[in-house]
């Protein structure tokens, strides 16, 4: 799946095995290559254990990969691949996961669980002087607009008040604090009510086109990927059996997997 112009994020012949015990393992990514542009939505669908989060943890840096291998920005502007004894994940891709919710502190305001990303060091502390917590609402107030919320009425309330959607807001703006080329989005709206889902889409949208974010949108609803991707990959028992331009795919699917997933979305919805 390439695309024309410098990519921020290739992977290449990626497979993950997972060892089942008694000399047995289990593939779940299978060979799986792609490209990711700045300000590309690539579209990663197919059904639960068809291996699609098994490759945003490795494009994300939290796995490492079996054997093939997924570079990053380096310090030259180039891509080069990472040290792969240590899978902590990548500071320049952000992962969105569907219940990031469950990594937010319920009892830390806003402004400390977003100043994690801008100050890990000193946000450890449990008391944080005064003159440093105003420095960190001050940066963290923008970030909270980029993520769609007030930071006036959002910057001192704490994850506990929060709705789902709000607290997906404030995990996107945490992961837009470390300044990142790209996100691996896991099914980051499926847990979400359908007004809040087409909220945070949006949101989504306008952070690749406007701030040319690259993202890697995992989901099992191909009508999601019509809605944001550019282009998509389909994955079953995980490789990709269809990719191509997301409107090409969900208008006019090759594959019988594929008619398949389309045909499991409500007319309504598919409308």
């Amino acid at each position: 799946m390439k695309q024309q112009g410098n990519p921020i994020l290739s992977a290449t012949d990626v497979v993950v095995d997972f060892p089942l015990g008694h000399g047995q393992t289990l593939r779940a990514v299978d060979g799986v290559s792609f490209d990711l542009s700045p300000g590309e939505v690539l579209g990663v669908v197919g059904e639960s254990g068809s291996g699609k989060s098994t490759l945003g943890r490795v494009a994300a840096g939290f796995l490492t990969p079996t054997a093939g291998e997924v570079r990053y920005p380096d310090a030259t502007g180039g891509l080069a691949p990472r040290d792969n004894r240590k899978a902590r994940g990548h500071r320049d891709v952000q992962m969105i996961f569907q219940e990031s919710a469950m990594a937010l502190s319920p009892r830390l305001p806003v402004w400390r669980l977003v100043g994690e990303a801008l100050d890990p060091n000193q946000i450890a502390l449990p008391v944080i002087g005064r003159r440093r917590a105003a420095e960190l609402k001050e940066q963290v107030a923008p970030q909270l607009q980029r993520a769609g919320l007030d930071p006036m009425t959002f910057l001192d309330k704490r994850a506990a008040e929060l709705s789902g959607g709000e607290k997906q807001r404030v995990a996107i703006a945490r992961a837009l604090a470390a300044s990142p080329v790209a996100m691996v989005c896991d099914e980051s709206v499926s847990a979400l009510d359908v007004s809040v889902r087409a909220v945070v889409l949006n949101l989504f949208r306008r952070l690749s086109r406007e701030e040319g974010i690259a993202l890697l949108f995992i989901t099992h609803d191909i009508s999601v990927v019509a809605h944001l991707a550019h282009r998509a990959c389909v994955m079953y028992r995980g490789q990709v059996v269809e990719s191509g331009s997301a409107q090409d795919i969900v208008l006019d699917p090759q594959d019988a997997y594929t008619r398949r997933l389309i045909d499991a979305v409500p007319t309504l919805e598919r409308a």
